[in-house]
């Protein structure tokens, strides 16, 4: 364990709930990431894209 070797039973089980806790929203935070879609405009082209574009001009 390391850093954590300090700690005492109940203060190792509070630090484990308070990871399980931070686990539990990051994977809610991804999930909600993984929803968003890219914006319509033209900003998020691709350089291979935008070199197709420049080509057929």
């Amino acid at each position: 364990m390391g850093k954590w070797d300090h700690l005492d039973r109940d203060q190792m089980i509070v630090k484990l709930e308070a990871l399980l806790s931070e686990n539990e929203r990051l994977k809610a935070e991804i999930a909600r990431l993984r929803g968003v879609k890219p914006p319509v405009s033209g900003s998020m082209e691709s350089m291979s894209t935008k070199l197709k574009e420049a080509l057929r001009e």
